[in-house]
C-alpha cells in the first residue's frame, strides 16, 4: 500500500467526526515547524529568506505538543528548516506517537539520520519523507551541495534495513526534463521506498528567482509522464491531483486542510503565502476568508499547484463521485 492502512482509517475517521459536528474548516496535517534554521541553503527554498531574522529561534517542547492538540489534525508533518537539528526531536516525535496517538511524517534532507534513528525505534506511526529533487547532478546543484544525493540513497536504505517506513518529496523545477522524472521514479522504485511524492516547483511571495519556478501552462508535459508511470510505481499523489496537475481537471484549494505552525506562530493563509502569525490556531481562523484562497481569488494563487492545498479537497471531496472515489481507493490499495 502507498500510505498506512492505519492511517487512511484515522484519516477517514476524523473527517467523519468532523463533519458529523457540522465543522467545515478543519486540519487534516499539521505541518508543524520547531525551527527555521538548516544545514542546507537550497535554491528553491523560501524559508530561509522568509525567516532570516528569527532563523536561529526554536519552539519550546511543550508549545510544539499542543500546537499538534490544538489543530487536532491526525497527521502531524515535522518540517522546518531541517527538522532532525531540533533539540527536542526525539522526545517530540515519541510523544506525538506515543501519548497523541498522531502519525507522524519527518520531513528531511535525510543528513543527519543516524544520529536521530538511535533514539528513536520504527513505529507503525512513524515515517521518514526523503528530501531529493531530481538525479544526482540536478538535485546536488538544486540543494547546493555535493553529495546530498549519494547521502539520500545511502539513508534510505539503512532505513529500510531497519524497518523504517521511507518516503521521498521531490519538487520538479522548469530545467528538470521530463526524461530525468521519470529516471528519477524508476530509481526510487528500485530502492524500495514505500511511497513518493512529486510537485511542482511554483513561484511564491518571498522568492526572487523566476527561471527556476514552472507556471501553470509548463507543467503538463511534465506531469503527464509522472501520470503514465502512477500504476506501476508507489506515487503517493492522487490520481485526480494528477489530473489537475496535467490539466484535465479542475480542483478548488482547501488552504486549512493543511496548516502551518512555526516559532512566530500559526502561519496564515497557507503554507506559502505569509499573511501574518497568529498566537492560536482559533484567530488564524477567525482572521481567514477561507473561501476567497478556496477559490483562487488571490494573485499570489494564480499558478499555484502545491499539493498541500489541492490533496486536501481530494480527500475531502471523497465519497461525492463514486468513480473518482473508486480511482483513488484503487490507486492507494495497489
Amino acid at each position: 500500500m502507498r500510505i498506512p492502512l492505519r492511517q487512511m482509517i484515522d484519516l477517514g475517521r476524523h473527517m467523519r467526526r468532523k463533519k458529523r459536528a457540522g465543522e467545515k474548516y478543519f486540519p487534516l496535517v499539521l505541518m508543524l515547524e520547531p525551527l527555521h534554521a538548516c544545514n542546507l541553503a537550497c535554491i528553491g527554498c523560501g524559508r530561509i529568506v522568509e525567516y532570516k531574522d528569527t532563523i536561529r529561534d526554536q519552539m519550546a517542547l511543550e508549545d510544539a505538543l499542543g500546537s499538534a492538540q490544538e489543530a487536532d489534525a491526525p497527521i502531524v508533518s515535522i518540517c522546518g528548516g531541517e527538522p532532525l537539528m531540533y533539540k527536542h526531536i526525539a522526545p517530540l516525535t515519541q510523544r506525538l506517537i506515543s501519548e497523541q496517538r498522531r502519525h507522524v511524517m519527518i520531513c528531511t534532507n535525510a543528513i543527519l539520520l543516524e544520529r536521530f534513528v538511535k533514539q528513536v525505534a520504527p513505529s507503525p506511526y512513524l515515517s521518514f519523507n526523503l528530501h531529493i529533487d531530481g538525479m544526482r547532478e540536478t538535485n546536488d546543484r538544486v540543494l547546493a551541495r555535493k553529495g546530498h544525493f549519494d547521502i539520500v540513497v545511502k539513508m534510505i536504505k539503512m532505513l529500510k534495513e531497519r524497518g523504517y517506513r521511507v518516503q521521498t518529496n521531490s519538487t520538479i523545477y522548469r530545467e528538470t526534463g521530463a526524461d530525468e522524472v521519470e529516471e528519477l521514479i524508476r530509481f526510487l522504485g528500485g530502492l524500495g521506498v514505500d511511497g513518493m511524492l512529486v510537485t511542482p516547483g511554483y513561484h511564491y511571495q518571498v522568492l526572487t528567482n523566476d527561471d527556476l519556478y514552472m507556471t501553470s501552462d509548463e507543467m503538463p508535459y511534465k506531469f503527464q509522464r509522472v501520470r503514465k508511470l502512477a500504476d506501476d510505481y508507489k506515487l503517493i499523489n492522487t490520481p485526480l491531483y494528477l489530473d489537475f496537475l496535467v490539466g484535465e481537471r479542475d480542483l478548488l484549494c482547501s488552504p486549512w486542510t493543511t496548516v502551518t505552525r512555526n516559532p512566530r506562530g500559526w502561519k496564515g493563509p497557507c503554507y506559502l503565502i505569509t499573511n501574518g502569525h497568529y498566537e492560536t490556531f482559533k484567530e488564524l481562523h477567525a482572521a481567514t476568508d477561507w473561501e476567497y484562497y478556496r477559490t483562487k481569488q488571490d494573485i499570489r494563487c494564480k499558478d499555484c499547484r502545491l499539493h498541500s492545498g489541492f490533496e486536501g479537497t481530494v480527500a475531502l471531496d471523497f465519497g461525492k463521485n463514486l468513480k473518482d472515489s473508486w480511482r483513488v481507493v484503487r490507486h492507494y490499495l495497489a
